[in-house]
């Protein structure tokens, strides 16, 4: 008698919950459009195997606005603990150029803020002095600059080929060298090996690229050349850029990442793009005082920060060429994982419902 009491007030417990707490509703009912979906990943070492960290993004397209999802995570044991403490580990971000807003998704928190187009004013709390002191510069002797003395540039197919992500690819195998030389006649080489997997570019690609070029003419002009894509991806030329901007002139510092020019042997659009740079020589090295640092912990020439810090990008890779089989300073790979055109409902570049607006931190 008491089991059958007990089973109809457990029935009834259920049925109180459901009339009381309805279910979600899962169906999304909005319309579904032709959207460019395009997805990659990076994968990084860290520097000098120090933080190494995993981003991937995702990014739905449409002539008129933008979805972008990214997350980042550091993959260490103790310095992949830190990077999770400094940086933030996902950021969705809605581009509405028809509605002249941007927002920005806490999806944790089911928050957001909403500001124009071109994004938020933040109020500045530091001095220009203290602003220009934050920026990272290249240890070097004071005054010295480096020239590019030489450059040589060879690209071959090797004849493989393989599947990477769903794609049908072949390889080449680019050098990129670059001897540089200070006024004191000291000379640096750059030295830029680069492993590129590409693929025909298909029609559902090119549709893809189309909607990602009118957006981008819609936003701010800026159309990507779909059929010469560079080869130095995008991060890694801006870091390079930015730790030798005080070493080099800036048309030398350009000619420098620009590589990517140098694409009539490469056939079809990159899917896999490994990269390994190394740096060596003498051009611009501190005094001999700073030469006696610890070279493990403070870079004591610009070459030695330069190279430091370009191997945030990359992994290690059987193939590639080092000074004594070392790894890499530098190393940097970037995949394609989705390129084409696809139905995506419209709630997809709308703030939920539920989601709280608060002000711009």
């Amino acid at each position: 008698m008491q089991r059958k009491h007990l089973g109809i007030f457990l029935i009834s417990a259920v049925i109180a919950a459901c009339a009381t707490k309805p279910a979600a509703n899962l169906t999304d009912n909005t319309p579904l459009h032709p959207t460019a979906v395009i997805e990659h990943q990076i994968v990084s070492n860290g520097i000098m195997g120090m933080f190494p960290f995993e981003s991937n993004d995702r990014q739905y397209v449409r002539a008129n606005m933008s979805r972008d999802e990214s997350t980042f995570k550091g993959t260490g044991t103790f310095s992949g603990f830190l990077v999770n403490m400094v940086s933030t580990p996902s950021a969705t971000k809605i581009t509405r150029i028809d509605r002249k807003l941007l927002w920005s998704l806490n999806t944790d928190k089911q928050e957001y803020t909403e500001c124009p187009l071109k994004g938020c004013v933040k109020p500045s709390k530091q001095t220009p002095a203290r602003q220009e002191q934050s920026k990272p510069e290249a240890k070097h002797e004071e005054g010295c600059t480096m020239h590019i003395a030489h450059t040589s540039f060879t690209v071959k197919s090797t004849g493989q080929k393989k599947s990477i992500n769903g794609f049908d690819t072949e390889e080449y195998q680019a050098a990129w060298v670059v001897k540089l030389r200070d006024n004191s006649a000291r000379n640096s080489t750059s030295t830029l090996n680069i492993d590129i997997w590409t693929t025909p570019l298909s029609s559902a690609m090119r549709d893809a690229l189309a909607v990602e070029e009118s957006y981008s003419r819609a936003l701010n002009g800026a159309v990507a050349n779909a059929d010469k894509p560079q080869i130095v991806p995008a991060k890694a030329a801006e870091m390079i850029s930015a730790y030798l901007a005080s070493s080099l002139k800036p048309g030398d510092l350009k000619a420098l990442i620009d590589a990517g020019k140098q694409l009539e042997k490469i056939k079809g659009y990159p899917i896999s793009t490994h990269l390994a740079w190394n740096m060596e020589g003498d051009a611009c090295a501190p005094k001999e005082s700073a030469k006696k640092e610890d070279k493990s912990s403070v870079p004591s020439s610009s070459s030695d920060l330069v190279s430091s810090i370009t191997g945030m990008f990359g992994e290690k890779k059987t193939g590639d060429k080092t000074k004594e089989g070392a790894e890499p300073i530098l190393s940097f790979t970037f995949e394609v994982k989705k390129l084409k055109v696809e139905p995506v409902h419209d709630s997809e570049f709308s703030v939920p419902k539920n989601y709280k607006l608060v002000s711009q931190p």
